[in-house]
């Protein structure tokens, strides 16, 4: 997968910020799961055991993009420092 720390209106690949964006998107989708599920509002379209389901899911997701946006900004900053010859 090629990832790119360009604009993202600049170019039509995954940028680190579309990433991001991923990430935080998720996270409010699994804030309002939370709340729906702590207010039992969820009843008529799930049970409790599809919500939970679901925002285990949603939380799974999340730890996988900002994972993955983590460690490409940690390489980005390594590349940085290589060809810049600074060691941390």
């Amino acid at each position: 997968m090629d990832v790119t720390n360009e604009k993202p209106e600049d170019t039509p690949l995954l940028t680190q910020g579309d990433l991001a964006i991923a990430a935080y998107s998720i996270s409010q989708c699994f804030n309002a799961y939370l709340e729906s599920y702590q207010g039992g509002d969820y009843t008529e379209e799930m049970t409790k055991e599809q919500m939970e389901s679901s925002m285990n899911s949603l939380q799974l997701t999340f730890n996988k993009f900002d994972a993955l946006v983590r460690t490409l900004q940690m390489q980005q900053q390594k590349e940085s420092e290589d060809e810049t010859g600074e060691d941390k």
